[in-house]
Protein backbone atom coordinates (compact mmCIF):
# COMPACT_ATOMS: atom_id res chain seq x y z
CA UNK A 1 0.00 0.00 0.00
CA UNK A 2 1.35 3.45 -0.61
CA UNK A 3 -0.45 4.23 2.26
CA UNK A 4 -0.11 0.90 2.86
CA UNK A 5 0.98 -0.73 -0.36
CA UNK A 6 1.56 0.85 -3.95
CA UNK A 7 1.64 -2.00 -5.89
CA UNK A 8 2.40 -1.19 -9.61
CA UNK A 9 1.57 -5.06 -11.46
CA UNK A 10 -0.61 -7.80 -12.03
CA UNK A 11 -0.65 -11.83 -12.77
CA UNK A 12 -2.67 -14.76 -13.30
CA UNK A 13 -4.69 -17.53 -14.84
CA UNK A 14 -6.20 -21.04 -13.33
CA UNK A 15 -7.60 -23.93 -13.74
CA UNK A 16 -10.32 -25.41 -11.39
CA UNK A 17 -12.17 -28.63 -10.02
CA UNK A 18 -15.71 -28.03 -10.15
CA UNK A 19 -17.26 -27.59 -7.04
CA UNK A 20 -20.92 -27.34 -6.39
CA UNK A 21 -22.38 -24.09 -5.06
CA UNK A 22 -25.41 -22.74 -3.12
CA UNK A 23 -28.60 -22.00 -4.97
CA UNK A 24 -27.73 -18.49 -5.15
CA UNK A 25 -25.62 -17.52 -8.60
CA UNK A 26 -23.20 -15.45 -6.81
CA UNK A 27 -22.70 -17.17 -3.22
CA UNK A 28 -19.79 -20.18 -3.33
CA UNK A 29 -20.58 -23.16 -0.16
CA UNK A 30 -19.52 -22.41 3.52
CA UNK A 31 -16.22 -24.47 4.34
CA UNK A 32 -16.35 -24.79 8.01
CA UNK A 33 -13.33 -26.77 9.27
CA UNK A 34 -14.98 -26.99 13.12
CA UNK A 35 -18.21 -26.72 14.95
CA UNK A 36 -19.28 -23.51 15.51
CA UNK A 37 -20.94 -22.65 19.00
CA UNK A 38 -23.11 -19.49 18.63
CA UNK A 39 -20.02 -17.37 19.89
CA UNK A 40 -19.67 -16.61 15.82
CA UNK A 41 -22.43 -17.55 14.34
CA UNK A 42 -23.50 -13.04 14.66
CA UNK A 43 -20.01 -12.51 13.12
CA UNK A 44 -20.36 -15.53 10.27
CA UNK A 45 -23.88 -13.92 9.27
CA UNK A 46 -22.72 -10.62 8.87
CA UNK A 47 -19.34 -11.74 6.91
CA UNK A 48 -21.39 -13.80 4.18
CA UNK A 49 -23.96 -10.46 4.13
CA UNK A 50 -21.22 -8.14 3.21
CA UNK A 51 -19.41 -9.74 0.81
CA UNK A 52 -22.56 -11.00 -1.24
CA UNK A 53 -23.38 -7.40 -0.93
CA UNK A 54 -20.26 -6.17 -2.23
CA UNK A 55 -19.94 -8.31 -4.90
CA UNK A 56 -23.16 -6.62 -6.62
CA UNK A 57 -21.98 -2.87 -5.59
CA UNK A 58 -18.45 -3.27 -6.18
CA UNK A 59 -18.55 -5.42 -9.22
CA UNK A 60 -16.32 -8.13 -7.79
CA UNK A 61 -16.43 -11.05 -10.01
CA UNK A 62 -14.46 -13.38 -7.00
CA UNK A 63 -13.84 -13.31 -3.41
CA UNK A 64 -12.98 -15.57 -0.78
CA UNK A 65 -12.17 -14.93 3.16
CA UNK A 66 -11.68 -16.47 6.30
CA UNK A 67 -11.55 -15.64 10.06
CA UNK A 68 -9.23 -17.65 12.30
CA UNK A 69 -10.83 -17.45 16.19
CA UNK A 70 -8.71 -18.71 19.45
CA UNK A 71 -6.28 -20.10 16.80
CA UNK A 72 -9.14 -22.01 14.49
CA UNK A 73 -10.60 -21.47 11.10
CA UNK A 74 -14.62 -20.50 12.51
CA UNK A 75 -15.20 -19.65 8.78
CA UNK A 76 -14.45 -19.66 5.32
CA UNK A 77 -15.82 -19.01 2.33
CA UNK A 78 -15.68 -18.23 -1.30
CA UNK A 79 -17.97 -16.36 -3.36
CA UNK A 80 -18.83 -15.35 -7.11
CA UNK A 81 -16.58 -16.56 -9.83
CA UNK A 82 -13.25 -17.79 -10.19
CA UNK A 83 -14.28 -17.78 -14.26
CA UNK A 84 -17.41 -15.91 -15.06
CA UNK A 85 -17.45 -16.78 -18.65
CA UNK A 86 -17.59 -20.77 -17.67
CA UNK A 87 -18.99 -20.37 -14.18
CA UNK A 88 -16.45 -21.73 -12.96
CA UNK A 89 -17.24 -20.98 -8.40
CA UNK A 90 -14.84 -18.85 -6.81
CA UNK A 91 -13.91 -21.11 -3.31
CA UNK A 92 -11.59 -21.91 -0.69
CA UNK A 93 -9.90 -23.70 -3.20
CA UNK A 94 -9.34 -21.10 -5.78
CA UNK A 95 -5.34 -20.10 -5.89
CA UNK A 96 -5.05 -16.26 -6.32
CA UNK A 97 -1.64 -14.45 -6.51
CA UNK A 98 -1.59 -12.53 -3.01
CA UNK A 99 1.40 -9.78 -4.00
CA UNK A 100 3.18 -7.54 -1.34
CA UNK A 101 1.45 -10.43 1.44
CA UNK A 102 4.52 -12.04 0.04
CA UNK A 103 6.93 -9.54 1.58
CA UNK A 104 6.19 -11.16 5.20
CA UNK A 105 7.32 -14.73 3.97
CA UNK A 106 10.83 -12.81 2.78
CA UNK A 107 10.76 -11.01 6.39
CA UNK A 108 10.41 -14.41 7.37
CA UNK A 109 12.99 -16.23 5.59
CA UNK A 110 15.26 -13.83 6.57
CA UNK A 111 14.64 -14.40 10.29
CA UNK A 112 14.75 -17.84 9.82
CA UNK A 113 18.23 -17.46 8.82
CA UNK A 114 18.86 -15.01 11.66
CA UNK A 115 17.78 -17.87 13.75
CA UNK A 116 20.53 -20.27 12.40
CA UNK A 117 23.48 -17.89 12.95
CA UNK A 118 23.64 -17.11 8.87
CA UNK A 119 22.24 -13.49 8.97
CA UNK A 120 22.80 -10.06 11.46
CA UNK A 121 19.75 -7.73 10.63
CA UNK A 122 21.54 -5.03 12.22
CA UNK A 123 25.04 -5.58 10.02
CA UNK A 124 25.60 -3.83 6.64
CA UNK A 125 23.61 -5.11 3.84
CA UNK A 126 27.02 -5.43 1.98
CA UNK A 127 28.08 -7.90 4.47
CA UNK A 128 26.17 -10.73 2.48
CA UNK A 129 25.89 -9.10 -0.80
CA UNK A 130 29.27 -7.02 -1.47
CA UNK A 131 27.87 -6.50 -4.99
CA UNK A 132 25.44 -4.59 -3.84
CA UNK A 133 27.19 -0.94 -4.73
CA UNK A 134 24.33 1.77 -5.77
CA UNK A 135 25.80 5.28 -7.20
CA UNK A 136 27.56 7.45 -4.57
CA UNK A 137 25.44 10.44 -3.44
CA UNK A 138 26.87 13.50 -0.75
CA UNK A 139 25.75 12.45 2.69
CA UNK A 140 25.11 8.91 1.87
CA UNK A 141 27.24 6.17 3.22
CA UNK A 142 26.27 2.58 1.53
CA UNK A 143 26.98 0.59 5.57
CA UNK A 144 24.68 2.59 6.80
CA UNK A 145 22.12 0.52 5.17
CA UNK A 146 21.68 -2.20 6.94
CA UNK A 147 19.25 -5.56 6.39
CA UNK A 148 16.80 -4.31 8.62
CA UNK A 149 16.41 -0.68 6.79
CA UNK A 150 15.40 -3.07 3.87
CA UNK A 151 12.52 -5.14 5.54
CA UNK A 152 11.65 -2.00 7.22
CA UNK A 153 11.17 0.05 3.86
CA UNK A 154 13.94 2.48 5.58
CA UNK A 155 16.76 1.96 3.28
CA UNK A 156 16.57 5.14 0.57
CA UNK A 157 16.34 2.36 -2.16
CA UNK A 158 14.73 3.17 -4.85
CA UNK A 159 11.02 1.89 -4.85
CA UNK A 160 10.74 0.42 -8.32
CA UNK A 161 12.26 -0.67 -11.82
CA UNK A 162 10.46 -1.54 -14.53
CA UNK A 163 12.49 -2.53 -17.09
CA UNK A 164 12.37 -6.29 -17.52
CA UNK A 165 9.59 -6.18 -14.84
CA UNK A 166 7.97 -9.44 -16.43
CA UNK A 167 9.15 -12.97 -15.84
CA UNK A 168 9.65 -13.68 -19.07
CA UNK A 169 12.36 -11.37 -19.98
CA UNK A 170 13.75 -10.75 -16.10
CA UNK A 171 14.53 -12.46 -12.55
CA UNK A 172 14.25 -11.14 -9.35
CA UNK A 173 18.13 -11.20 -9.50
CA UNK A 174 18.52 -8.89 -11.83
CA UNK A 175 17.03 -6.00 -9.82
CA UNK A 176 20.59 -5.61 -8.02
CA UNK A 177 22.08 -4.40 -10.93
CA UNK A 178 19.41 -2.12 -11.87
CA UNK A 179 19.53 -0.43 -8.61
CA UNK A 180 23.22 -0.41 -9.01
CA UNK A 181 22.23 2.28 -11.69
CA UNK A 182 20.57 4.36 -9.85
CA UNK A 183 21.19 6.94 -6.98
CA UNK A 184 20.22 6.26 -3.17
CA UNK A 185 16.60 8.64 -2.58
CA UNK A 186 17.66 9.05 1.23
CA UNK A 187 20.17 8.34 4.02
CA UNK A 188 18.74 5.15 6.03
CA UNK A 189 16.58 5.67 8.77
CA UNK A 190 15.21 9.16 7.49
CA UNK A 191 12.13 8.26 5.65
CA UNK A 192 9.68 5.39 4.87
CA UNK A 193 9.82 4.70 1.00
CA UNK A 194 8.00 1.47 0.39
CA UNK A 195 10.23 -0.70 -2.31
CA UNK A 196 9.53 -3.56 -3.88
CA UNK A 197 13.33 -3.17 -5.19
CA UNK A 198 14.33 -3.50 -1.48
CA UNK A 199 12.75 -6.30 -0.63
CA UNK A 200 13.91 -8.61 -4.40
CA UNK A 201 17.28 -7.26 -3.05
CA UNK A 202 16.31 -9.56 0.29
CA UNK A 203 15.30 -12.41 -1.93
CA UNK A 204 18.76 -11.84 -3.56
CA UNK A 205 20.43 -11.89 -0.53
CA UNK A 206 18.76 -14.93 0.81
CA UNK A 207 19.73 -17.07 -2.27
CA UNK A 208 23.62 -16.11 -1.50
CA UNK A 209 23.28 -16.63 1.70
CA UNK A 210 21.69 -20.10 1.80
CA UNK A 211 22.94 -21.22 -1.97
CA UNK A 212 18.95 -21.97 -2.44
CA UNK A 213 17.10 -20.26 -5.27
CA UNK A 214 14.45 -18.37 -3.11
CA UNK A 215 11.69 -19.76 -4.45
CA UNK A 216 12.95 -22.69 -3.61
CA UNK A 217 13.96 -21.87 -0.55
CA UNK A 218 10.49 -20.73 0.29
CA UNK A 219 8.52 -24.50 -0.22
CA UNK A 220 11.35 -26.24 1.47
CA UNK A 221 11.47 -23.78 4.70
CA UNK A 222 7.67 -22.38 5.15
CA UNK A 223 5.23 -24.14 2.56
CA UNK A 224 6.78 -27.79 2.83
CA UNK A 225 6.71 -27.20 6.82
CA UNK A 226 3.06 -25.88 7.26
CA UNK A 227 1.71 -28.71 4.72
CA UNK A 228 0.74 -25.62 1.88
CA UNK A 229 0.74 -27.77 -0.81
CA UNK A 230 -1.42 -25.26 -2.93
CA UNK A 231 0.97 -22.66 -2.94
CA UNK A 232 4.06 -21.22 -4.84
CA UNK A 233 5.26 -19.31 -8.08
CA UNK A 234 4.13 -18.87 -11.37
CA UNK A 235 6.71 -20.68 -12.41
CA UNK A 236 5.07 -24.30 -10.67
CA UNK A 237 1.93 -23.64 -12.99
CA UNK A 238 -0.19 -23.92 -10.09
CA UNK A 239 -3.62 -25.75 -10.88
CA UNK A 240 -6.87 -24.11 -9.76
CA UNK A 241 -5.88 -20.69 -10.87
CA UNK A 242 -8.47 -17.70 -10.91
CA UNK A 243 -8.95 -15.61 -13.62
CA UNK A 244 -8.76 -11.79 -13.19
CA UNK A 245 -10.63 -9.11 -13.84
CA UNK A 246 -10.90 -5.05 -14.10
CA UNK A 247 -13.53 -2.79 -15.22
CA UNK A 248 -15.64 -6.11 -15.96
CA UNK A 249 -13.94 -7.48 -18.46
CA UNK A 250 -11.06 -10.22 -18.22
CA UNK A 251 -7.28 -9.01 -18.11
CA UNK A 252 -4.65 -10.11 -19.36
CA UNK A 253 -1.97 -12.67 -17.27
CA UNK A 254 0.99 -10.89 -16.51
CA UNK A 255 3.52 -13.13 -14.40
CA UNK A 256 6.10 -10.76 -12.56
CA UNK A 257 9.87 -10.89 -12.15
CA UNK A 258 9.69 -9.67 -8.57
CA UNK A 259 8.96 -13.06 -6.93
CA UNK A 260 10.38 -11.84 -3.87
CA UNK A 261 7.94 -8.93 -3.37
CA UNK A 262 4.72 -9.95 -5.22
CA UNK A 263 5.53 -13.29 -6.69
CA UNK A 264 3.33 -16.10 -4.28
CA UNK A 265 0.25 -17.94 -5.45
CA UNK A 266 -2.13 -19.64 -2.62
CA UNK A 267 -5.63 -20.83 -1.48
CA UNK A 268 -7.82 -19.76 0.98
CA UNK A 269 -6.72 -23.14 2.77
CA UNK A 270 -3.13 -22.95 2.56
CA UNK A 271 -3.26 -19.28 3.55
CA UNK A 272 -5.09 -19.86 6.89
CA UNK A 273 -1.97 -22.26 7.51
CA UNK A 274 0.40 -19.39 7.20
CA UNK A 275 -1.54 -17.34 9.11
CA UNK A 276 -2.58 -20.34 12.21
CA UNK A 277 1.50 -21.16 11.48
CA UNK A 278 2.39 -17.02 12.83
CA UNK A 279 0.23 -17.01 15.67
CA UNK A 280 1.36 -20.22 16.75
CA UNK A 281 4.94 -19.55 16.85
CA UNK A 282 3.93 -15.83 18.25
CA UNK A 283 2.21 -17.81 21.52
CA UNK A 284 4.91 -20.49 21.86
CA UNK A 285 2.84 -23.32 20.81
CA UNK A 286 4.99 -24.48 18.21
CA UNK A 287 8.61 -23.53 16.68
CA UNK A 288 7.80 -24.69 13.11
CA UNK A 289 8.47 -21.64 11.33
CA UNK A 290 10.09 -19.36 13.92
CA UNK A 291 11.14 -19.80 17.96
CA UNK A 292 8.82 -17.69 20.01
CA UNK A 293 11.18 -14.56 20.42
CA UNK A 294 11.92 -14.12 16.96
CA UNK A 295 8.37 -13.81 16.19
CA UNK A 296 7.72 -11.66 19.07
CA UNK A 297 10.35 -9.16 17.55
CA UNK A 298 9.09 -9.38 14.00
CA UNK A 299 6.00 -8.24 15.59
CA UNK A 300 7.27 -5.72 17.55
CA UNK A 301 7.36 -1.54 16.75
CA UNK A 302 10.58 -1.06 14.76
CA UNK A 303 10.85 2.01 13.06
CA UNK A 304 9.73 4.51 15.83
CA UNK A 305 13.04 6.17 15.81
CA UNK A 306 12.29 6.94 11.68
CA UNK A 307 11.49 10.70 11.86
CA UNK A 308 9.61 11.07 8.15
CA UNK A 309 6.97 8.05 8.62
CA UNK A 310 3.52 6.94 7.77
CA UNK A 311 2.98 3.51 9.34
CA UNK A 312 4.02 1.70 12.37
CA UNK A 313 5.60 -0.71 11.33
CA UNK A 314 7.21 -4.06 12.16
CA UNK A 315 9.68 -6.59 10.44
CA UNK A 316 8.27 -7.38 7.17
CA UNK A 317 4.36 -6.14 9.14
CA UNK A 318 2.55 -2.95 9.40
CA UNK A 319 1.59 -2.67 12.95
CA UNK A 320 -1.59 -1.43 14.88
CA UNK A 321 -0.78 -0.45 17.90
CA UNK A 322 -1.99 1.17 21.00
CA UNK A 323 -0.93 1.03 24.70
CA UNK A 324 -3.34 -2.05 25.33
CA UNK A 325 -3.19 -4.34 22.14
CA UNK A 326 -1.68 -4.58 18.46
CA UNK A 327 -2.57 -6.51 15.13
CA UNK A 328 -0.27 -6.68 12.20
CA UNK A 329 -1.32 -6.37 8.77
CA UNK A 330 0.15 -6.59 5.17
CA UNK A 331 -1.75 -5.58 1.86
CA UNK A 332 -1.23 -7.44 -1.64
CA UNK A 333 -1.97 -6.19 -4.88
CA UNK A 334 -0.86 -7.53 -7.87
CA UNK A 335 -2.55 -4.95 -9.90
CA UNK A 336 -6.13 -6.34 -10.59
CA UNK A 337 -6.18 -9.37 -7.39
CA UNK A 338 -5.88 -8.15 -4.35
CA UNK A 339 -4.82 -10.05 -0.53
CA UNK A 340 -5.23 -8.70 3.23
CA UNK A 341 -3.85 -10.43 6.14
CA UNK A 342 -4.43 -9.13 9.56
CA UNK A 343 -3.29 -11.06 12.63
CA UNK A 344 -4.31 -10.44 16.44
CA UNK A 345 -1.26 -12.24 18.30
CA UNK A 346 -3.02 -11.79 21.42
CA UNK A 347 -6.15 -12.68 20.69
CA UNK A 348 -5.22 -15.87 18.94
CA UNK A 349 -7.38 -14.54 15.83
CA UNK A 350 -6.89 -13.46 11.94
CA UNK A 351 -8.69 -12.48 9.18
CA UNK A 352 -7.88 -13.20 5.48
CA UNK A 353 -9.13 -12.06 2.24
CA UNK A 354 -7.99 -12.51 -1.42
CA UNK A 355 -9.90 -10.96 -4.86
CA UNK A 356 -9.41 -11.67 -8.50
CA UNK A 357 -11.08 -8.28 -9.11
CA UNK A 358 -9.55 -4.76 -9.48
CA UNK A 359 -11.99 -3.08 -7.72
CA UNK A 360 -12.51 -5.70 -5.27
CA UNK A 361 -9.70 -4.43 -2.96
CA UNK A 362 -11.26 -1.82 -1.42
CA UNK A 363 -13.72 -4.06 -0.02
CA UNK A 364 -11.51 -6.45 1.28
CA UNK A 365 -9.38 -3.82 3.20
CA UNK A 366 -13.17 -2.76 4.43
CA UNK A 367 -13.82 -5.95 5.73
CA UNK A 368 -10.39 -6.18 7.72
CA UNK A 369 -10.21 -2.78 9.34
CA UNK A 370 -14.20 -2.92 10.60
CA UNK A 371 -13.30 -5.59 12.68
CA UNK A 372 -10.32 -4.02 14.44
CA UNK A 373 -12.87 -2.73 16.97
CA UNK A 374 -13.58 -6.30 18.00
CA UNK A 375 -9.78 -6.16 19.34
CA UNK A 376 -9.51 -3.14 21.02
CA UNK A 377 -8.18 -1.06 17.81
CA UNK A 378 -8.82 1.08 15.57
CA UNK A 379 -7.39 2.39 12.38
CA UNK A 380 -5.57 5.52 13.54
CA UNK A 381 -3.48 3.06 16.04
CA UNK A 382 -1.31 2.75 11.93
CA UNK A 383 -0.23 5.92 12.27
CA UNK A 384 3.16 7.08 14.04
CA UNK A 385 3.28 9.48 16.87
CA UNK A 386 5.35 12.13 15.95
CA UNK A 387 8.75 11.92 16.98
CA UNK A 388 10.85 15.29 15.44
CA UNK A 389 8.54 18.38 17.16
CA UNK A 390 6.78 18.84 20.07
CA UNK A 391 3.60 20.87 19.27
CA UNK A 392 3.42 23.91 21.70
CA UNK A 393 0.15 23.83 23.53
CA UNK A 394 0.58 27.94 23.31
CA UNK A 395 -2.19 29.32 21.08
CA UNK A 396 -0.99 32.78 21.51
CA UNK A 397 0.94 34.63 18.29
CA UNK A 398 4.42 35.90 18.85
CA UNK A 399 5.85 38.26 16.70
CA UNK A 400 9.06 37.68 14.04
CA UNK A 401 11.52 39.51 13.17
CA UNK A 402 11.32 39.21 9.10
CA UNK A 403 15.18 37.22 8.87
CA UNK A 404 13.87 34.63 10.93
CA UNK A 405 10.69 34.09 8.86
CA UNK A 406 12.50 34.73 5.63
CA UNK A 407 14.81 31.27 6.26
CA UNK A 408 11.46 29.31 4.97
CA UNK A 409 10.92 31.16 1.79
CA UNK A 410 11.45 28.47 -1.05
CA UNK A 411 9.77 25.91 -2.83
CA UNK A 412 8.70 22.84 -1.00
CA UNK A 413 7.93 19.40 -3.19
CA UNK A 414 5.67 16.96 -2.84
CA UNK A 415 4.97 13.88 -5.10
CA UNK A 416 2.34 15.34 -7.44
CA UNK A 417 2.15 19.39 -6.73
CA UNK A 418 4.80 22.12 -4.93
CA UNK A 419 4.26 24.97 -2.01
CA UNK A 420 5.21 28.13 -2.69
CA UNK A 421 6.26 29.87 0.60
CA UNK A 422 7.53 33.26 0.36
CA UNK A 423 7.31 36.23 2.17
CA UNK A 424 4.28 38.72 1.97
CA UNK A 425 3.81 42.21 4.31
CA UNK A 426 6.25 40.97 7.12
CA UNK A 427 4.22 37.74 7.12
CA UNK A 428 4.73 33.93 5.74
CA UNK A 429 2.57 33.02 2.50
CA UNK A 430 2.03 29.54 1.50
CA UNK A 431 0.92 29.39 -1.93
CA UNK A 432 -0.74 26.47 -3.59
CA UNK A 433 -1.70 26.83 -7.23
CA UNK A 434 -4.84 29.40 -6.67
CA UNK A 435 -4.87 28.81 -3.20
CA UNK A 436 -3.15 30.81 -0.34
CA UNK A 437 -2.92 30.35 3.51
CA UNK A 438 -1.09 33.49 5.83
CA UNK A 439 1.24 31.43 8.28
CA UNK A 440 1.36 33.50 11.69
CA UNK A 441 3.92 31.95 13.83
CA UNK A 442 3.44 30.39 17.55
CA UNK A 443 7.26 30.00 17.82
CA UNK A 444 10.46 30.08 15.13
CA UNK A 445 9.24 27.07 14.04
CA UNK A 446 5.47 26.24 14.57
CA UNK A 447 2.78 28.20 12.62
CA UNK A 448 -1.23 28.59 12.76
CA UNK A 449 -2.16 28.23 9.12
CA UNK A 450 -5.10 31.19 8.50
CA UNK A 451 -7.52 30.78 5.27
CA UNK A 452 -8.12 34.41 3.43
CA UNK A 453 -11.61 35.39 3.40
CA UNK A 454 -12.49 38.82 1.62
CA UNK A 455 -11.60 40.92 4.72
CA UNK A 456 -10.30 38.62 7.58
CA UNK A 457 -8.45 35.77 8.14
CA UNK A 458 -9.92 32.35 9.69
CA UNK A 459 -7.71 30.09 11.56
CA UNK A 460 -7.48 26.44 11.61
CA UNK A 461 -6.88 25.58 15.09
CA UNK A 462 -7.11 22.23 14.98
CA UNK A 463 -3.70 22.47 12.68
CA UNK A 464 -0.44 23.38 12.93
CA UNK A 465 2.42 23.62 10.01
CA UNK A 466 5.79 22.96 11.33
CA UNK A 467 9.46 23.62 9.53
CA UNK A 468 12.20 20.78 10.81
CA UNK A 469 15.99 21.00 9.84
CA UNK A 470 17.04 17.54 9.26
CA UNK A 471 19.79 16.20 7.29
CA UNK A 472 20.82 19.46 5.69
CA UNK A 473 17.47 20.33 4.49
CA UNK A 474 14.10 21.88 5.62
CA UNK A 475 10.76 19.48 5.29
CA UNK A 476 7.09 21.07 5.90
CA UNK A 477 4.65 19.20 7.92
CA UNK A 478 1.16 19.36 8.75
CA UNK A 479 -0.11 18.10 12.08
CA UNK A 480 -3.87 17.58 12.30
CA UNK A 481 -4.38 16.60 15.93
CA UNK A 482 -2.29 13.60 16.76
CA UNK A 483 -0.62 13.21 13.05
CA UNK A 484 1.52 14.42 10.81
CA UNK A 485 1.24 14.59 7.72
CA UNK A 486 4.98 15.14 5.29
CA UNK A 487 4.03 17.83 3.10
CA UNK A 488 7.64 17.95 1.63
CA UNK A 489 10.73 19.49 1.32
CA UNK A 490 12.96 22.51 -0.10
CA UNK A 491 13.87 22.39 -3.43
CA UNK A 492 17.04 23.71 -4.78
CA UNK A 493 16.86 26.54 -7.21
CA UNK A 494 17.53 26.10 -10.48
CA UNK A 495 18.69 27.88 -13.26
CA UNK A 496 16.08 27.97 -15.77
CA UNK A 497 18.43 28.72 -18.51
CA UNK A 498 19.74 25.18 -18.55
CA UNK A 499 16.66 23.08 -18.61
CA UNK A 500 15.04 24.85 -21.22
CA UNK A 501 16.63 23.28 -24.61
CA UNK A 502 15.69 19.73 -22.74
CA UNK A 503 12.28 21.02 -22.40
CA UNK A 504 9.38 19.10 -24.25
CA UNK A 505 7.44 15.80 -24.78
CA UNK A 506 9.75 12.65 -24.65
CA UNK A 507 8.16 9.82 -26.21
CA UNK A 508 8.62 5.99 -24.87
CA UNK A 509 10.50 3.26 -26.40
CA UNK A 510 12.09 0.31 -25.84
CA UNK A 511 10.87 -2.29 -23.14
CA UNK A 512 6.86 -1.61 -22.35
CA UNK A 513 4.50 -2.40 -19.24
CA UNK A 514 1.96 -4.57 -19.86
CA UNK A 515 -0.28 -4.22 -18.09
CA UNK A 516 -3.25 -1.87 -19.46
CA UNK A 517 -3.44 1.23 -17.73
CA UNK A 518 -0.03 1.09 -16.39
CA UNK A 519 1.74 1.21 -19.76
CA UNK A 520 3.80 4.36 -20.27
CA UNK A 521 2.92 6.63 -23.03
CA UNK A 522 5.11 9.65 -22.48
CA UNK A 523 6.70 11.90 -19.96
CA UNK A 524 6.98 15.93 -20.71
CA UNK A 525 9.51 17.70 -19.29
CA UNK A 526 8.85 21.26 -18.45
CA UNK A 527 8.82 24.40 -16.35
CA UNK A 528 6.49 25.53 -14.09
CA UNK A 529 6.03 29.44 -13.57
CA UNK A 530 7.79 29.34 -9.87
CA UNK A 531 10.87 27.56 -12.18
CA UNK A 532 10.07 24.38 -11.26
CA UNK A 533 11.05 21.46 -12.93
CA UNK A 534 8.50 19.23 -13.67
CA UNK A 535 7.40 15.83 -15.17
CA UNK A 536 4.33 14.70 -16.35
CA UNK A 537 4.08 11.19 -16.39
CA UNK A 538 1.37 9.91 -18.95
CA UNK A 539 0.05 6.55 -18.88
CA UNK A 540 -2.50 4.60 -20.93
CA UNK A 541 -5.05 5.95 -18.44
CA UNK A 542 -3.90 8.74 -16.06
CA UNK A 543 -1.64 11.78 -16.10
CA UNK A 544 0.84 12.70 -13.19
CA UNK A 545 2.24 16.20 -12.62
CA UNK A 546 5.74 15.68 -11.08
CA UNK A 547 8.09 18.10 -9.40
CA UNK A 548 11.62 17.26 -9.87
CA UNK A 549 14.62 17.97 -7.38
CA UNK A 550 17.60 18.56 -9.76
CA UNK A 551 20.69 17.15 -8.05
CA UNK A 552 23.05 18.41 -11.31
CA UNK A 553 22.90 18.27 -15.05
CA UNK A 554 22.71 14.43 -15.43
CA UNK A 555 19.70 13.14 -13.02
CA UNK A 556 16.92 14.28 -10.58
CA UNK A 557 14.71 12.53 -7.90
CA UNK A 558 11.05 12.73 -8.41
CA UNK A 559 9.73 14.80 -4.90
CA UNK A 560 7.51 13.71 -2.06
CA UNK A 561 8.06 11.40 0.91
CA UNK A 562 6.27 8.64 1.21
CA UNK A 563 3.89 8.23 -1.40
CA UNK A 564 2.56 8.75 -4.90
CA UNK A 565 5.39 8.84 -7.14
CA UNK A 566 8.03 10.34 -5.39
CA UNK A 567 11.05 8.34 -4.72
CA UNK A 568 12.42 7.84 -8.45
CA UNK A 569 15.67 8.45 -10.49
CA UNK A 570 15.34 10.60 -13.03
CA UNK A 571 18.36 10.47 -15.93
CA UNK A 572 19.35 12.83 -18.60
CA UNK A 573 21.31 12.21 -21.68
CA UNK A 574 22.04 12.25 -25.28
CA UNK A 575 22.87 10.94 -28.26
CA UNK A 576 23.62 12.26 -32.18
CA UNK A 577 19.52 12.53 -32.73
CA UNK A 578 18.04 12.75 -29.31
CA UNK A 579 17.26 13.89 -26.00
CA UNK A 580 17.16 10.67 -23.91
CA UNK A 581 15.20 10.90 -20.35
CA UNK A 582 14.62 7.57 -18.28
CA UNK A 583 12.83 6.71 -15.58
CA UNK A 584 12.29 3.60 -13.36
CA UNK A 585 14.10 1.99 -15.85
CA UNK A 586 11.60 2.72 -18.95
CA UNK A 587 13.14 4.85 -21.60
CA UNK A 588 11.68 8.36 -23.05
CA UNK A 589 13.16 10.27 -26.23
CA UNK A 590 12.79 13.34 -28.07
CA UNK A 591 14.12 14.58 -31.61
CA UNK A 592 16.88 17.25 -30.93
Amino acid sequence: MKGIEPAQTIFSLWLLNLILITTSPVLGQIRRAHPQSDTYAGLITESEKYFAEKLKTDKIIGLSAAIIMDGKVVWKEGFGYSDRQTKVPMTVNTVVNIGSVTKTFTALSVMQLVERGLLDIQKPLTTYLPNFRPLARPGIHLDSITVKTLITHTSGIQSDIWKNSDLGSGKYTDVLGFINQTHLIYPAGLAGLYSNAGYNILGHMIKDVTKTDYADYVHKNIFGVLGMKHSGFAMDRLKNRTKIYAYGQQAQEYELRDIASGGIYTDMNDFTRYAIGLLQAYRGESTRLLRQATAKEMFSLQNGHVPLETNKKGLGWFMFRNDSTFAVYHAGSAGFTHAKLLLIPKSNAAVIVMTNTAEGGQAAENFCFNLLPRFGLSIPDLFPIPNTHSVSTEKDLVALPDSVLARFSGIYAESSSYNVIKMDSHQLMLVNGGAKIVLKPVSETEFIPYDIKTTDTIPRSNQRLIFKGINDNIFLSRRVKGREYNLGYRLTPIDPAIWTKKTGIYEHYGYQMLIGDSKFKSAELYLSTDSVLMLRLKTMGSSNEIPLDVIDSGYALTSGVNSGFGGFNVKFREDDSYHILEFAGLSFRMSK
